[in-house]
C-alpha cells in the first residue's frame, strides 16, 4: 500500500510539474523579465497560476503550438504564487494583475513604454486576432493568405492617404496573385480580398468599418455552420486591412474614452452631478 501511495505521489508531482511549462513558451521571473521584453520585438506575456489548468489553459496550449514558428514573437509565461516565496508577486503588482484576472495577457512591443492589455475572450483564435490587430506578425488566421495580407496592409495605407496610383497598382498586384491560385478554398479567399479592395476604391476606407460591423452582427445571429465559417473568414480577411498607425489611433481613442468616463465617475461621487 505504501508503494502505491508513493507511486501516486510521484505521478501527481510529474503531472503538476508538466503543467508548469507550456511547450512553445519561455517561463520568466523578476530577474529575466526585463531582458526578454527589451530584446525581442514582440512579447506576449501571460500572468497566471503556477500550475494552470482548465479550458483557458487548453486554449493557450493550442495557441502556443500554432504560433511556435512565428518569427520575432515570444510567448512569456509568468507564474504567480501567493504562498511561500510569493513568486513574481512584484511583477503582478507592477502591472496591476490580480488573481481574479488569471490568465491575464499583456502585449509588449519593443520601443513602447507600456504594454497593451488584452481584454477579449481567452481563446486561440481571439488571441491571434489580438496579435494581428496590434502587430505586423502573420499567423494565418482561417481564410487568410499571407501574400494578400501583406498587399492589403499596403493597400490600406495607400487608400488612407488617397494615393490612387499606389492603390490601383496594389489592386492589380492582388488580382494577378489571385489568378495564380489553384486551390479552390484559396481562390474563394482571394476573391474576398479583391471584392473588399474594389469596395474601398469605390466607397473609401470607411467601408471597412461598416463592413466589419455588418459581418460581426451577422455572426451574432442564427446561421448555419457553413455560413458562419464563411463570415468568420471574411472577418479575418478584414483584419488585414489595417495598419499599426490606425491601431495606435484606436488605442489612444479608447484611452481617451476611459479617462472621460473615469472623470465623470469622480465628479458624480464628489458632487452628485452627472454633467461634466
Amino acid at each position: 500500500m505504501k508503494l502505491l501511495y508513493s507511486f501516486c505521489a510521484v505521478l501527481f508531482l510529474l503531472i503538476t510539474l508538466n503543467r508548469a511549462h507550456t511547450p512553445g513558451t519561455v517561463t520568466v521571473d523578476t530577474f529575466t523579465f526585463e531582458k526578454i521584453i527589451n530584446n525581442f520585438d514582440v512579447v506576449l506575456a501571460k500572468f497566471d497560476d503556477k500550475y494552470p489548468y482548465g479550458d483557458n489553459q487548453d486554449q493557450f496550449k493550442k495557441f502556443a503550438e500554432s504560433v511556435a514558428n512565428t518569427k520575432t514573437l515570444i510567448l512569456a509565461e509568468i507564474p504567480i504564487t501567493d504562498y511561500g516565496d510569493k513568486e513574481n508577486e512584484q511583477l503582478a503588482k507592477e502591472y496591476s494583475v490580480t488573481k481574479a484576472d488569471f490568465p491575464a495577457y499583456k502585449l509588449f512591443l519593443k520601443g513602447k513604454s507600456k504594454p497593451i492589455d488584452y481584454t477579449g475572450d481567452k481563446t486561440e483564435d481571439d488571441l491571434k486576432h489580438f496579435l494581428s490587430k496590434n502587430t505586423d506578425l502573420w499567423f494565418g488566421l482561417p481564410g487568410t493568405l499571407e501574400i494578400l495580407d501583406r498587399i492589403s496592409r499596403e493597400f490600406f495605407d495607400a487608400s488612407s492617404s488617397n494615393d490612387e496610383t499606389s492603390q490601383k497598382s496594389l489592386l492589380e498586384k492582388a488580382r494577378e496573385h489571385v489568378k495564380g491560385l489553384v486551390n479552390k478554398k484559396e481562390q474563394k479567399s482571394g476573391e474576398s480580398y479583391l471584392k473588399i479592395m474594389e469596395s474601398v476604391v469605390k466607397q473609401g476606407v470607411d467601408f471597412l468599418k461598416r463592413e466589419g460591423r455588418r459581418v460581426q452582427n451577422l455572426l451574432k445571429g442564427k446561421i448555419n455552420n457553413e455560413k458562419r465559417e464563411e463570415l468568420q473568414h471574411r472577418a479575418n480577411i478584414l483584419l488585414s486591412f489595417k495598419s499599426l498607425k490606425e491601431t495606435v489611433t484606436e488605442t489612444l481613442d479608447e484611452i481617451k474614452d476611459k479617462v472621460v468616463e473615469a472623470a465623470k465617475q469622480v465628479k458624480e461621487t464628489v458632487t452628485g452631478n452627472t454633467d461634466l
